[in-house]
């Protein structure tokens, strides 16, 4: 009948998976390759699972192996944060300031706001996170994040939501492109023009998808990416155009042509935090100047 995995269990299993040999993983955790085997034998009994098969001497995780390992890995990236905040509030004394953000967002807005974040308060020790939306949600929810800030606002009464900004999608090209002369572009320009696009599930790509669709024209996607500061270097290139948050194109002013483009598509800025757990002195701060820097205020 399968049983519990013991820690010591899960350790040995963990360092064989790392190194590849019961004698490798017997050195990294300073003891003997007997042992480990012994683990090993114990936590396939213990889980009625075949972990590992012998390839020539080296052990090759099975199927089943690699899942539980999968899991594991999650376990002790847990523990990982744990020390590295603990490790942080024996160093500064005031803890740590969790912040998630949209990749475009950490590039384009971040800096700056952190820069006036941190002039008076350097003595909090930063993390700031750039996973995808969908990780973004998970771990706020999760308490992961002590703010999050993306172009996007999360559903669930367990989330509250401030608007900061709100602005207009531009479109990047080359500077030597056909369009790069227009004042404005208009969706009917990118009839047959090669797009550089972001991923279906993208807020603003849902909006271009959309306007694309209502205007009854078809939009040429050769490239996907998943970064919009990915699609002003390839546009910088000459390998298409793109429409982005106009916070990433203004990285790349020096390198692309930055062009109105209508219709209009919205692109609005969200700070998300979560209801269960009050917003700090910090938060606030934070909120301060992220609504100042998007504002344009001095």
């Amino acid at each position: 009948m399968p049983r519990p995995l013991s820690f010591n269990q899960i350790e040995a299993f963990r360092a064989v998976v790392l190194t590849g040999t019961t004698v490798a993983a017997a050195r990294m955790l300073y003891t003997t390759q007997p042992s480990i085997s012994r683990l090993i034998h114990q936590a396939q009994n213990a889980s009625g699972l075949k972990l590992f098969t012998n390839d020539r001497g080296r052990l090759q995780l099975t199927r089943e192996g690699r899942q539980l390992f999968e899991t594991i890995q999650l376990h002790y990236q847990g523990l990982e944060r744990i020390e590295q905040t603990a490790t942080a509030l024996r160093a500064s004394g005031a803890g740590v300031f969790r912040i998630a953000s949209t990749p475009s967002l950490a590039q384009g807005i971040l800096p700056k706001v952190l820069s006036r974040f941190m002039h008076d308060r350097p003595q909090v020790h930063l993390n700031v996170q750039t996973p995808s939306s969908r990780l973004i949600e998970d771990g706020l929810r999760q308490g992961m994040f002590d703010i999050a800030i993306t172009n996007m606002a999360f559903g669930g009464a367990e989330f509250l939501s401030h608007e900061i900004h709100q602005c207009e999608a531009v479109l990047v090209c080359a500077p030597d492109h056909a369009l790069s002369s227009r004042k404005v572009v208009r969706i009917a320009d990118l009839q047959g023009q090669t797009m550089i696009s972001l991923p279906a599930h993208d807020v603003l790509q849902q909006e271009i998808d959309k306007a694309f669709a209502a205007y009854g024209l078809e939009r040429h996607a050769n490239i996907e990416t998943i970064y919009s500061a990915t699609i002003c270097a390839f546009a910088a290139q000459g390998l298409g155009v793109g429409i982005v948050n106009p916070y990433v194109a203004q990285l790349f002013r020096d390198s692309v042509a930055i062009k109105r483009y209508t219709p209009k598509l919205p692109v609005r800025t969200y700070a998300m935090l979560a209801k269960f757990a009050p917003a700090s002195e910090l938060v606030e701060r934070f909120l301060r100047i992220l609504r100042s820097v998007m504002n344009g205020d001095d």
